[in-house]
């Protein structure tokens, strides 16, 4: 028997909310995109994992605790109300000297030094436009999109680093991942 689902009339999901969602099959998760839940199918490609997992370990070289696949949350919805800006990051970098919980994936944008973004076919648009401004407005210090030939034979990417300057994003370098991991 399917479960159903019902959701606010106002269409606003809370957290109290998303956290009592049934539990989807293996490979699936619920999301909060913009506001919208959506049920996506989470794996990803062997070159997107491999690129996020080279920026998360040249930050944790330079003292940061990282985390894969984590909640970025807005004020709202860490503190109980929507979801709007709520995302799903590919890496989170935590600010010099906090240790997240160990059971958490939702983090208060007060504690990220930066957000990690590698870009597929599908999110380009989310990921160097949407979740570029929200981050901006959340005021997370840097943000690191990576483009990359995913058909290549090596796994490789861009990373275009920016930096927040009185509340907006700009561009402070552009680094293959192959240079990152042997700095």
């Amino acid at each position: 028997m399917a479960t159903q689902i019902i959701l606010p009339s106002n269409g606003l999901i809370t957290r109290d909310a998303f956290a009592g969602l049934p539990t989807p099959s293996h490979g699936w998760a619920w999301e909060l995109r913009s506001g919208r839940l959506e049920l996506t199918y989470m794996p990803v490609t062997f070159w997107h994992w491999q690129v996020v997992l080279a920026l998360l370990e040249y930050w944790r070289r330079r003292g940061h605790q990282v985390a894969g696949e984590q909640y970025v949350a807005d004020s709202g919805f860490i503190r109980g109300g929507t979801g709007r800006n709520n995302y799903v990051a590919d890496g989170v970098v935590f600010i010099a000297g906090h240790r997240p919980a160990p059971r958490e994936t939702t983090h208060d944008v007060s504690v990220l030094h930066a957000v990690i973004e590698a870009v597929s076919n599908n999110s380009e648009e989310q990921d160097a436009t949407q979740q570029l401004a929200v981050y901006a407005k959340l005021g997370i210090p840097h943000y690191w999109i990576v483009r990359g030939d995913i058909n290549a034979e090596d796994v490789n990417g861009v990373v275009t680093q920016y930096q927040l300057a009185d509340g907006e994003y700009e561009v402070t370098g552009q680094q293959l991942v192959s240079q990152l991991a042997i700095e």
